[in-house]
């Protein structure tokens, strides 16, 4: 189990973020010790794995509300098919949500391809003008 300051940690994402998170609904809420609402939260490894998933949509401009979405039915390796009403009906919403988004990142991609195609073409210009110029201040 680990601590709230150990997620952090263990992410890179800070333990107000998690709360945020948590009170948006991206996360599910974690066990807490005493099993008071302000007991102290306790995250296992399937938590740590679906918190770095989440934040990993956030790194890559998922929107949050497309994240709240994903996120509603909470991490889905933690229940089992009985606790979930139509468990066929979230993994097709999860999917549809992530081809949208994989789609999103495809044409992000395609852009800064042609981007880094356009400064890599520049760079090149720029270099034969340099050694043209120093070629040049030989000659003299």
């Amino acid at each position: 189990m680990y601590s709230i300051g150990e997620v952090s940690k263990l992410t890179g994402i800070s333990t107000y973020t998690l709360r945020y998170y948590e009170k948006m609904g991206l996360l599910p809420n974690p066990y807490r010790m005493d099993g008071k609402q302000n007991g102290i939260r306790q995250y296992n490894d399937q938590d740590l794995r679906f918190i770095q998933f989440i934040y990993g949509l956030k790194q890559t401009g998922m929107k949050l509300k497309d994240m709240t979405l994903f996120a509603e039915d909470g991490c889905l390796l933690t229940q089992n098919d009985q606790e979930i009403e139509d468990i066929q009906a979230i993994l097709h919403k999860r999917v549809e949500l992530l081809n949208k988004h994989v789609n999103l990142l495809e044409q992000q991609l395609e852009q800064l391809e042609n981007v880094m195609t356009l400064a890599n073409e520049k760079r090149s210009f720029y270099l034969a003008m340099l050694d043209d110029r120093l070629q040049n201040s030989k000659a003299f």
